[in-house]
């Protein structure tokens, strides 16, 4: 959000203080959904039906099958952990941070762990550091966070990563702001490339879009530790059509690992996330950087998770790094569901998401 020649993502104490991309181990599909505003008047004939948005969702199941939606809550329920931390121009010590990170809610019995945006590289806005320093998802920088993931026995989900886009596309030149998805063998499920790039004029200016590529479809997994997880990241949180896109396809966990400015995370951070889960009636697990990055760059901390009420379980503030927590209870989530069944009321003959 910071500075007009920005080449970093962005909107974005101790809580122990504590699409395209697969593996053999992934199955996938690939889904269309559209969003159409019918207008009274289409019933009399004229065209007045009008396609507001399109994009794909892929839907990766990992090999271990998909949790059945229905089933109760287990006498030990999966813990979620998200992370905070200040990512620096420096891969080496962020690594070091990240590392520590995980074997912190390895210890406290998380069965996944997010990392925000960015957490590999922070480079200075102004600057072309962060495209001089991304790399593919088959590079060195990448296998060290497999690595990690296999050594500390955990799912990692990693968003974003500075990937470099492919030499002779369109995009060349540019990167993607992947959230990459990891599991316990260091194998990679599936990789999500950020749909909503952040060009606003908010902190100094900044538009993402200059050194970032779109990415072009959506993705669900299913069958993870902590259940079916919508993959999002960052400024993709302003825009709930994709949430409902997601929760329909079958979501029970939305992970929104940010780098949110100072001002928009204190005007909107916390109430957006919070209607995110409310709306979806999912948990919301959205990881954080926080403090000073360099001159030009900070972030507003705060990483939080939200239950499927729209209560906020974990919130490591603004002024350390930290691993957050949460047993998910998809019993409780399923009450919520059964009592208040939004997604049962959805007038799909106004506005609908259709598959």
């Amino acid at each position: 959000e910071k500075e007009k020649k920005g080449e970093e993502e962005g909107e974005g104490g101790y809580c122990m203080r504590f699409p395209s991309l697969h593996q053999e181990s992934t199955a996938t599909l690939a889904l269309s959904f559209l969003l159409h505003l019918h207008h009274p008047l289409g019933r009399s004939g004229s065209s007045l039906t009008t396609p507001l948005r399109r994009f794909r969702l892929q839907v990766a199941a990992s090999r271990g099958g998909v949790r059945a939606m229905s089933q109760k809550a287990a006498p030990t329920p999966p813990r979620l952990a998200v992370g905070q931390l200040c990512s620096i121009d420096s891969q080496e010590e962020n690594f070091k941070q990240c590392s520590l990170l995980a074997h912190q809610a390895k210890a406290s019995g998380a069965s996944l762990l997010s990392l925000p945006e960015c957490f590999a590289y922070m480079g200075t806005p102004g600057t072309s550091q962060t495209r001089d320093n991304a790399e593919s998802l088959s590079g060195p920088l990448f296998a060290q966070y497999k690595g990690l993931a296999r050594d500390t026995g955990l799912w990692l989900a990693l968003g974003g990563f500075h990937e470099v886009c492919d030499k002779g596309g369109e995009d060349e030149g540019k990167i993607y702001n992947t959230h990459a998805v990891v599991d316990s063998n260091g194998d990679l499920v599936a990789a999500y490339r950020k749909l909503h790039l952040f060009d606003v004029d908010y902190d100094g200016g900044f538009r993402e879009s200059r050194s970032t590529a779109k990415g072009k479809q959506g993705l669900l997994i299913k069958g993870s530790p902590v259940g079916n997880i919508g993959v999002t990241t960052c400024y993709d949180l302003r825009f709930p059509e994709l949430y409902t896109a997601l929760r329909q396809a079958g979501a029970e966990v939305m992970l929104v690992p940010s780098a949110f400015m100072p001002t928009t995370g204190e005007a909107h951070w916390e109430v957006l996330l919070r209607a995110r889960a409310i709306e979806t009636q999912c948990y919301v697990a959205a990881a954080a950087q926080y403090g000073t990055h360099n001159a030009k760059r900070s972030s507003y901390g705060h990483a939080l998770i939200v239950s499927p009420w729209g209560k906020v379980l974990s919130d490591l503030g603004s002024s350390g790094p930290g691993v957050g927590t949460c047993d998910l209870d998809f019993g409780e989530m399923a009450g919520v569901r059964e009592r208040m069944p939004v997604a049962n009321h959805r007038r799909g003959d106004v506005v609908d998401v259709v598959v």
